[in-house]
């Protein structure tokens, strides 16, 4: 399974879901990106999260 791990800064546990999905990195493919000093003209970037997301059994948002 494809699991993309988005850190957004937006949610107080985020630590606790990302020591979660730490657990899972062995038994799936963990794809983790942080988007939170992302710049909102950065296409190439925003690109390749969306490509991402797009080819993903699960998306966590954190």
């Amino acid at each position: 399974m494809k699991i993309v791990e988005l850190n957004t800064g937006l949610f107080p546990d985020g630590p606790r879901v990302d020591a979660a999905i730490a657990t899972l990195n062995s038994a799936h493919e963990v794809e983790q990106i942080d988007a939170r000093q992302l710049d909102k003209n950065d296409e190439p970037a925003w690109e390749a999260i969306a490509s991402a997301v797009l080819g993903a059994d699960l998306i966590v948002t954190l």
